[in-house]
């Protein structure tokens, strides 16, 4: 037997990652610079930033990510992950570590302050529902970020 449990529901929605932002990285594939498109800039910055882990080292973890990578492109286009050069990429991702790195004790105070009012901020908008004019906190309320998949162990689709 069907129970009403409640008749109304006013909720905003889930909260999306803001879009990437363009830096302009520049990637060398067979010795040659090509010009990426906004979606194949953010999986090599993706990639980059997992380039200190051992996830890069996992041949079915590499297969994958280049195996996605290659479907941005044109179909004839064959890549090994060998033929990628990430350097422009590794090198942004080490200046950001740095500059973190070379914040002052005060510089990550305001920084984590700044990230928690906004935080807090969002979830006042996203993170409540109101289920017949009565406010019900939701547990998650924002969707995952872009990334490569880690996955756990031996995972198929990781990479």
């Amino acid at each position: 037997m069907d129970v009403l449990k409640w008749k109304t529901l006013r909720h905003n929605g889930i909260l999306l990652p803001p879009p990437y932002i363009r830096q302009n990285i520049k990637l060398k594939i067979k010795g040659k610079h090509v010009e990426l498109t906004d979606i194949q800039e953010e999986m090599v910055y993706q990639w980059a930033k997992k380039k200190d882990t051992p996830y890069v080292q996992d041949a079915g973890f590499r297969k994958n990510f280049v195996n996605d990578f290659m479907a941005t492109f044109d179909k004839k286009t064959k890549i090994r992950y060998g033929d990628l050069d990430f350097e422009d990429a590794f090198r942004l991702v080490d200046q950001e570590k740095e500059a973190k790195l070379l914040m002052t004790k005060e510089e990550r105070r305001e920084l984590a302050a700044s990230r928690k009012a906004k935080r807090e901020e969002l979830k006042q908008k996203y993170g409540v529902a109101m289920i017949d004019g009565e406010e019900v906190e939701l547990g998650n309320y924002m969707a995952e970020p872009p990334g490569i998949f880690i996955g756990r162990g031996e995972h198929p689709s990781r990479g």
